[in-house]
């Protein structure tokens, strides 16, 4: 997966997720479109010697035919780009015309290849006795055969064999690859097959749920470049995703031992150790993200978590704060900051904080209820608190907390009969009610001997 910005880091949820890494950058969607369906072709008319997949593959199979070494040059024909043409989503279908293709089909046949079609805007060429260096020269010569008026652009990807274990056919697919990789630098871009290549194709499997084709992506890069730290951080994101730890904090620490400096693959150390319910090394992993490189919300907001968790409000206040400064509209880091700040006896600052939760989501219960809490703690505005708390169980009406809450709040005000309905409803609903089910009883006794 490719290294994502400080940006990227603090736009992510900071609940039950890895900081894996999606791109930054955002391929184009003609790149994207990797094999469009050839309903019909007519350029087949014109160019008979043009195969389609399938065919190629197998003439690339085929050891007497074709000699070591092999070079696929994978190409995408799109339109140039030209601020005069209308939006993208006005735009017409780019299509790919004969006088754009025979120029450069004539530059494989010069040159003894075969090729096919294998998308509505993508051909893939394969030469024999050609390594990658000729490869990237014959696509250069494509580009330069191509119409001099700047109305197309054509991108490419080159592939050789024998690369690591890949069978000849593989190299079809490995062109294809570096042809996505070369989508990241922009029309007109030549990208050779490599580890960077397996990354982002392991990076759109991942993204796609498909988690074990990511991990055998990864680990074909890893087989080019074992210590591409990218690599094994997507390889340890993949396997902890499937929860096997063991070997998500093997790929970390290889990752980490390679390249300290890195903040990513020790952050998602400690996310392992978070899982596995090892606190101390957690935060201990977490601590030293944050020093690699501090205020990335996803760290700095689990840090807060785990000291209130140790009960250290005070150490996890100045986190909670970065982690809000980080990311002002996550409800989640206000909420714990207000929890924070109520146990500190910052009882307005609490305030404000739940007030930002509520903001951001006035549909959260527990935000609600709990405001309306810390104002019955103020003795102060008990009826903004009665309505904070009654919306709170509109909500949730099955939280028997939240119940709780608001029976105290009618108590402070003196409504002591539906005040001991909520605390009745409260404990029905398995919170222990009965000393305020009692308060209340006693206070209307008392209230009726008067």
């Amino acid at each position: 997966m490719t290294r994502p910005s400080p940006d990227l880091y603090n736009r992510r949820s900071a609940t039950n997720e890895f900081l894996v890494s999606s791109s930054d950058e955002t391929v184009p969607a003609a790149v994207q479109a990797k094999s469009c369906p050839l309903e019909s072709n007519p350029l087949s008319a014109q160019f008979p010697d043009m195969q389609d997949r399938q065919e190629l593959v197998l003439a690339m199979g085929n050891t007497c035919e074709f000699p070591n070494p092999v070079c696929v040059v994978a190409i995408q024909l799109e339109g140039a780009a030209d601020s005069s043409l209308p939006a993208p989503d006005q735009a017409p279908v780019f299509e790919v015309t004969a006088d754009m293709l025979k120029p450069v089909v004539a530059v494989c046949l010069s040159h003894g290849g075969i090729w096919a079609r294998i998308g509505s805007c993508r051909f893939t060429f394969a030469f024999p006795r050609r390594n990658g260096k000729a490869g990237r020269e014959m696509a250069r010569q494509m580009q330069q055969a191509l119409p001099k008026d700047s109305t197309v652009a054509m991108t490419a990807g080159v592939a050789v064999y024998p690369t690591a274990n890949n069978s000849r056919s593989q190299t079809v697919g490995n062109a294809e690859k570096a042809l996505d990789h070369a989508g990241f630098f922009g029309p007109g871009s030549i990208t050779e097959f490599d580890a960077v290549s397996l990354n982002i194709s392991g990076d759109r499997l991942y993204q796609a749920g498909n988690i074990r084709g990511a991990i055998d992506e990864f680990n074909k890069g890893l087989r080019l470049d074992p210590a591409d730290t990218n690599l094994l951080n997507s390889l340890g994101v993949c396997y902890g995703v499937l929860e096997e730890y063991g070997k998500a904090l093997d790929a970390f620490e290889t990752a980490v031992w390679l390249a300290p400096e890195e903040m990513m693959p020790v952050y998602n150390q400690g996310y392992v150790f978070l899982r596995q319910d090892r606190k101390q090394s957690a935060l201990q992993a977490f601590l030293a993200a944050d020093a690699l490189e501090p205020g990335v919300f996803e760290v700095v907001f689990h840090i807060g978590q785990l000291y209130m968790d140790a009960d250290s409000p005070e150490k996890a206040r100045p986190y909670l704060e970065a982690a809000v400064r980080a990311n002002g509209r996550s409800g989640s880091a206000y909420r714990q900051l207000g929890a924070c700040l109520d146990r500190l006896g910052l009882t307005k600052e609490a305030i404000q904080a739940y007030k930002a939760v509520v903001k951001i989501n006035p549909a959260d219960a527990a935000s609600l209820s709990l405001l309306g809490q810390l104002y019955v703690k103020r003795g102060e505005s008990l009826d903004v608190a009665s309505v904070l708390c009654e919306q709170s169980v509109q909500i949730a009406p099955d939280n028997g907390r939240f119940r709780y809450r608001l029976g105290c709040v009618y108590l402070e005000q003196g409504r002591l009969d539906v005040a001991l309905a909520e605390f009745e409803l409260a404990a029905t609903l398995g919170y222990d009610s009965r000393p305020m089910i009692e308060e209340a009883q006693d206070r209307m006794m008392a209230s009726k001997a008067s």
